[in-house]
C-alpha cells in the first residue's frame, strides 16, 4: 500500500467515525467508561509526545527537551497550572540544561 493510500484510508476512517456520532447523537457514557473516555485523549497525547521526546531517533536520549518537559511539569505543580509559570520554568530548565550540555 502506498503512503498516499494509507493517509487517505486513515483519513476516511477518522472522518467516518466522527460523522457516525454526529448523525445519531447519544448521551455521553457514564460510570467507568465515561471516566476512561474523559482522560483517554490526554493520556494518548502524553504517550505519543513522551515517546518522541525521550527517543526521537529510536534510542533513549536525555536532551534539553526532556529538561523542558520536566520543568513544565514542575511549573504546573508550583504555579497551579498557570500558563506563564509552566512556560517560564520549562524555558529556564531547557536553557540551563542546554548551557550545561554545551
Amino acid at each position: 500500500m502506498s503512503d498516499l493510500m494509507l493517509v487517505i484510508t486513515v483519513a476516511a476512517i477518522t472522518f467516518a467515525s466522527r460523522v457516525a456520532f454526529l448523525v445519531r447523537p447519544r448521551p455521553a457514557p457514564a460510570g467507568l467508561v465515561g471516566r476512561f473516555l474523559d482522560v483517554f485523549p490526554l493520556a494518548l497525547f502524553v504517550a505519543i509526545a513522551t515517546s518522541e521526546l525521550l527517543a526521537p531517533t529510536g534510542s533513549l536520549e536525555v536532551t534539553p527537551a526532556v529538561a523542558a518537559a520536566a520543568g513544565g511539569i514542575a511549573g504546573a505543580a508550583l504555579f497551579r497550572r498557570a500558563l506563564l509559570g509552566v512556560l517560564a520554568v520549562g524555558a529556564v530548565a531547557f536553557y540551563a540544561v542546554r548551557a550545561l550540555a554545551g
